[in-house]
This record gives C-alpha cells, structure tokens and sequence, in this order.
C-alpha cells in the first residue's frame, strides 16, 4: 500500500511530455497628481502578464497569456492564439479591428484626457498571411455576448489594415456594430526619423450622419535615457463644434533596471478646470 501511495505521489511531479516556455512581466507606478488644486497620490498596478509558448506535432505556434489585474488592470483576461501558414488566430479577451492598430498618439502616463479609441475589444482577431511585405490585414468578430464578464456585450465585425514603409506607416479600420452608436471608423499614420517620431490619428464613431470625432496627435523625440512626449486630443460633436482640448507634455529619464522617473502636464482649452500636473516613478520588468 505504502508502496502504491508512493508511486501515485511520484507521479504527481513528473514533467508534462511537452514543455512551454513561460515568462512573467507586469509594472506598476506611483504617482503625485495636483488636479484643480487638489493634489493626490496614486498606486497603479498594472495587469502582471503570464504567457506560455509552445508548438504542435505539425508545426503550429501556440500562444497564451492570461493578465491578471490588481488596480485598473484587467482580470482574468487573456487569449490563445494559434500561428501557422494561415496567418495569427488569436482567440479570448482580445483587440478589435479598430483597437488593434489605435491608441499611437496617447503618449501620457498618468493624467490622462488624451485617448479616444474606447475599449474596443473582441472575441477573435485573424491576422492574414502577408500577401505583401510591410502589409498588415486583419479581420475581427464579437458574439453579441462577447466575454460578458469584461463588460463587452456589443456584437460587431470589423476589418483594417495597416502598411508599414521605411519610418512610415499608415493604417484604417472599421466596426460595424449591432448598435450602431458603436460603429466606428479610424484612420492614423506614424513617421520615424532618428529619435522624432509622430503620430496622427482620428476616430469617428457613431451612426452614419450622427458621428462624433476625436482627432490626436503625438509626438515623441529621445535623447538617450531622456525622452519628451507631446500629446493632443480633440473632442468634436456631431454637429462640428469642439468640445474637448487636452494637450499633454510628458517628460521621462530612464534611470535603468527597469525603473523610470516622470514629470507631466495636462492643460484643456475648453475647461481649465481639467488641467493637471503629475511627478513619479514606473517600474517595468
């Protein structure tokens, strides 16, 4: 008897016939913000990612990596996704057509006010064989109750591409969604030239003839460990009229291990009241 229960105990630690490779990043950042006059402190955890690779007998490249969240991050989350001559299939908690190209002038780290692309997950993200070098083309789907437990309850199908040329790219998506004040268009560019890069993009979303926009712009240029960040996002209504102005000037040092230092400052023309000023320090590994 004995000599079964230790068999059965053995057993319980013998390796797996396949082996993944496995890795863990994550970060967090602390924070001293004066919004309006009333200063805070903050602790922002970010979502600590685990992500296993591994490939099948025939030669399929196997992915998948779950996020999990403390502060803001996202719990739970995380996907499969399959490789192979038929392109990138990745399937859970995942980027929409729009999402999986948006968000290239948001350059702030803690004050915020200059996205615009809305969380605009999926439940499958096919990217296609490249046809062309530097071309990117991808298709995306959500059930009408996509991942319900991240709040994600809009069915929509959505398709973009983006095509990348010596320091420049330019890129375009679009959703159709099963509500259509959830539709939405994008379009944005990026240029690279030594340590100048910027960026441009817009978003219009809503129904045909009712659309809001939001235009940004971001521009980033680095000096060795030292870099400056400028971001800019405009609101507009449907009927033209801005409604929203945020600019944002982030500087950063990278004092290195990891860890960096920041000062920035988010100023609204439409709203001085949403001005804000924000120092700190971000760890990454």
């Amino acid at each position: 008897m004995k000599k079964i229960i230790a068999a059965a105990v053995a057993s319980a630690f013998v390796a797996p016939a396949f082996a993944a490779d496995v890795t863990l990043s994550g970060g967090a950042d602390f924070y001293y913000k004066d919004a309006n006059s009333q200063t805070s402190t903050g602790w922002d955890s970010n979502a600590f990612t685990i992500k296993a690779t591994s490939e099948t007998a025939n030669g399929i490249g196997v992915a998948m990596d779950i996020n999990i969240g403390t502060q803001g991050g996202d719990d739970g989350s995380g996907s499969i996704t399959l490789t192979g001559p038929f392109g990138s299939l990745d399937m859970g908690d995942t980027s929409s057509a729009t999402d999986a190209f948006d968000d290239i002038t948001d350059k702030d780290v803690v004050v915020g006010g200059v996205g615009g692309g809305g969380d605009n997950d999926a439940a499958v993200l096919w990217t296609l064989p490249t046809a062309v070098e530097g071309l990117t083309v991808v298709v995306s789907h959500s059930a009408n109750t996509n991942n319900a437990a991240a709040g994600h309850t809009n069915s929509a199908n959505g398709y973009g591409f983006k095509y990348a040329f010596e320091g420049l790219t330019v890129a375009y998506a679009t959703l159709d969604a099963e509500t259509n004040s959830s539709d939405q268009t994008y379009v944005g560019g990026t240029f690279s030239l030594g340590g100048l890069g910027i960026a441009v993009e817009q978003w219009e979303t809503g129904a045909s003839g009712s659309e809001t926009k939001t235009q940004g712009l971001g521009a980033t240029y680095a000096m060795g460990d030292t870099s400056l960040a400028l971001s800019n996002a405009k609101a507009k209504s449907a009927a033209g009229a801005t409604t929203s102005d945020n600019t944002v000037v982030t500087v950063k040092h990278n004092l290195g291990g990891g860890l960096t230092v920041f000062a920035e400052t988010r100023s609204n023309s439409k709203s001085a009241s949403d001005d804000a000023n924000a120092v700190g320090v971000v760890f990454a590994f």
